[in-house]
C-alpha cells in the first residue's frame, strides 16, 4: 500500500516525538487509521539504544504489509519527507533507519541461527549521505566512502570501519567507547565531533577534531597521539609517523556543504579531490606540477574546466577530457 496523504505522515511524526495533543491528553487519535496506529505503536516502542534481542522480538510484529507501506515509492508524487520541520524529520528518519536495520539483522540471524556476527555496510559512491547509527550517533559520508559496523555494535563498544571520508557526531557514552577503524590507524572517542579522511589512494590519513577529545592508536591499540579541538593529525602511511597541526574547521568540513577549499594543497592532492567530486580519473603526465601548491576556494558549483582555468593562473598546464578520463600534460 502506498501513502499518498502528507497529513498521515504529519500525525505519525507528531506522535513519535510526543507533540500530538490528543496523544498527550491520553485520548485516542481518531485521525490515524487502524493500520497507521499500529505502525506508530510498533515504532514508538523501538529505542535506538535497545538491545538486539529486544529488537529482534519487536521485528516479529512488523509484517510485510507495514514494511512495504513505509518504504513504498510513489512515482507520481514526491516523497512525503521533502518538506518537514527538522526535528520531526530527524525523529522519523532515525526510527525508520533503525527499523530497516532491525529487519535486515533479523533475516541474517534467522538464516544463521547460531549467533554469528554479520556486517551492515553503507556506501556513498557519488554524493554526500547521512547515516544514523543504532546509538543515534550521526555520520556524514563524503563521496566515494564506505562505512560498516557489525551486529554487536553498541553492546560493549561502538566500533565502525571507514574507507573514505566522514564527519562523526558521536553521542556521548563513557561506558561504550566509539572507535573508527581505518586501514592503518584507529580513532577512539567517547562523545565528540570530528572528521576522518582515510581514502585508500591518499598518502595520509587526516583526523580533524572539532570538539571533545580523540585518541589515535595503531592497529595494535598502541597510542600514537591525542588531539584537542582545532587540531588535526596527519598520519603518513609510508613512515607511520603522525604530525599534529592546527587547522581551520572551514577547510576540513567544506565538503559537507559541497564546497572545495584548498589551502597550500599539492596539485596531486587537489586532483584526487577533483576525481571524487566529479567521478572521473585524472592522469598527471606533467610531473613538474605534481608538487606545486595551490590556495583557492570553489563555492559556486564550478565545473571541472572552470576550476582548471583558475588553477592555470598560478601555474600553466594543459589538459584533455575524454568522457570521464582527464589527462594533464
Amino acid at each position: 500500500m502506498k501513502i499518498t496523504n502528507d497529513n498521515d505522515w504529519n500525525r505519525i511524526a507528531r506522535r513519535l516525538v510526543g507533540e500530538d495533543e490528543a496523544d498527550a491528553a491520553g485520548k485516542p487519535d481518531s485521525g490515524l487509521s487502524a493500520e497507521d496506529a499500529a505502525l506508530v505503536d510498533i515504532i514508538g516502542r523501538i529505542r535506538l539504544d535497545c538491545d538486539y534481542e529486544r529488537a529482534f522480538a519487536i521485528k516479529d510484529e512488523v509484517n510485510e504489509k507495514i514494511y512495504n507501506k513505509i518504504f513504498a515509492d510513489n512515482e507520481k508524487q514526491k516523497s512525503p519527507f521533502t518538506a518537514r520541520p527538522y526535528a520531526v524529520l530527524l525523529a522519523v528518519a532515525a526510527s525508520l533507519a533503525l527499523l530497516m536495520l532491525i529487519t535486515n539483522l533479523y533475516h541474517f540471524r534467522g538464516k544463521a541461527g547460531n549467533g554469528e556476527i554479520f556486517t551492515t555496510e553503507f556506501s556513498s559512491p557519488s554524493d554526500i549521505s547521512t547515516v544514523v547509527l543504532p546509538d543515534s550517533s550521526i555520520v556524514t559520508l563524503n563521496a566515494g566512502s564506505v562505512l560498516a559496523y557489525d551486529t554487536d555494535y553498541n553492546l560493549r563498544e561502538r566500533r565502525v570501519s571507514l574507507k573514505g571520508e566522514a564527519c562523526f557526531d558521536v553521542r556521548h557514552n563513557p561506558e561504550k567507547p566509539f572507535i573508527v577503524e581505518t586501514e592503518k590507524i584507529n580513532v577512539k572517542v567517547l562523545g565528540t565531533v570530528f572528521d576522518v579522511s582515510a581514502y585508500q589512494d591518499d598518502k595520509e590519513i587526516v583526523t580533524s577534531l572539532v570538539s571533545g577529545s580523540v585518541e589515535i592508536t595503531d592497529l595494535q591499540d598502541e597510542p600514537i597521539c591525542r588531539l584537542r579541538p582545532n587540531q588535526a593529525a596527519h598520519y603518513n602511511k609510508s613512515t607511520s609517523e603522525a604530525e599534529i597541526v592546527s587547522y581551520e574547521a572551514e577547510y576540513a568540513l567544506a565538503w559537507m556543504s559541497g564546497k572545495l577549499l584548498f589551502k597550500k594543497a599539492a596539485f596531486e592532492d587537489i586532483c584526487r579531490a577533483l576525481e571524487r567530486k566529479f567521478e572521473c580519473t585524472i592522469s598527471i603526465e606533467n610531473k613538474v606540477i605534481m608538487s606545486k601548491v595551490f590556495t583557492g576556494r570553489f563555492e559556486n558549483d564550478e565545473t571541472l574546466p572552470q576550476i582548471f582555468k583558475i588553477i592555470q593562473i598560478n601555474f600553466p598546464f594543459r589538459y584533455k577530457i575524454v568522457q570521464d578520463s582527464v589527462t594533464i600534460y
